[in-house]
């Protein structure tokens, strides 16, 4: 090896570890390695005892289902329950929490109702659903709007509340209907805040679904997790599981999140101002 390649060599390997450190410190980068340190000691875990199947075993159970045809119905099904019920809440939440945001009264009338809400968790909203409704379609819709709503009500309250009060008044002043103040005022203020109360209420209100279906359904994701935990095979009971994380995770990251960005756009364009103006007046 000559002078030159043993002088090449370190500023090459230098070079090849600085690009692998600023690919792990990424988003992509350190996500991927989060989830394959996660696989290798899941797997690591099923080599040391036999209480919980590693990822391959699942992964097999998984691709099972889908070959049966098992996959596409019930999860047909669930998305079908999922969507008019999460159609319902966005519906509910938003007229809910402008009422509660821009009127006293009613934030002292439902403010705490709405509360308590949030404070029950989904695992009670299907338990009295199955025992109210049966099994059926009703319990899982129900369940997930009585799930989903608060969290879209009170982030949509939190942003009717930040309407300047001076906007209001000239609006009653200058006598604008409720529909355009509505229209021009009200939800262009609250988009943002819909669009993260819909992040928390996507997630509520899957739980609901699953723990529905799951106690009062025979059919859906929730119901065939039940049959193979029931048939006490872990494999197909955890590859439903890893279907409905996976629908979660893809679902925030792809499409809810990039909504909610656009949402606060503004919010962002403003920041980005105000920090671009110090350096102006430093440049002047």
């Amino acid at each position: 090896m000559t002078t030159t390649e043993k002088r090449v060599q370190p500023a090459d390997s230098g070079t090849t570890t600085a690009k692998v450190r600023h690919w792990l410190v990424r988003p992509i980068g350190a996500s991927t390695t989060a989830a394959v340190i996660f696989l290798v000691i899941w797997q690591l875990a099923d080599a040391l005892g036999d209480r919980l199947p590693g990822p391959i075993a699942v992964t097999a159970a998984a691709i099972l289902e889908v070959q049966e045809g098992e996959f596409i119905d019930n999860f047909a099904i669930s998305m079908q329950r999922f969507g008019i019920g999460i159609g319902l809440s966005i519906v509910i939440g938003t007229v809910l929490g402008l009422a509660i945001g821009s009127s006293r009264l009613l934030n002292d009338v439902l403010g705490d109702l709405n509360l308590v809400g949030l404070a029950i968790p989904a695992v009670i909203w299907a338990l009295l659903c199955t025992m109210w409704f049966g099994f059926g379609n009703t319990a899982p819709i129900v369940t997930i709007v009585l799930s989903a709503v608060p969290f879209i009500a009170v982030n949509v309250a939190a942003g009717a509340r930040s309407i300047p009060p001076s906007l209001q008044h000239m609006s009653g002043s200058f006598a604008v209907p409720f529909n355009r103040r509505l229209r021009h005022v009200m939800l262009p203020a609250v988009s943002g805040y819909l669009f993260a109360g819909i992040r928390f209420a996507v997630m509520s209100g899957w739980n609901g679904l699953l723990l529905s279906e799951w106690f009062g359904a025979s059919d859906g994701v929730g119901h065939r997790a039940r049959y193979w935990y029931d048939a006490n095979r872990m494999p197909g009971f955890l590859a439903w599981i890893a279907f409905f994380i996976l629908f979660m995770v893809l679902t925030d990251r792809l499409l809810l999140e990039r909504i909610s960005r656009k949402a606060f756009r503004w919010r962002d364009g403003d920041a980005d101002a105000k920090s671009a103006e110090p350096a102006k007046n430093l440049a002047g």
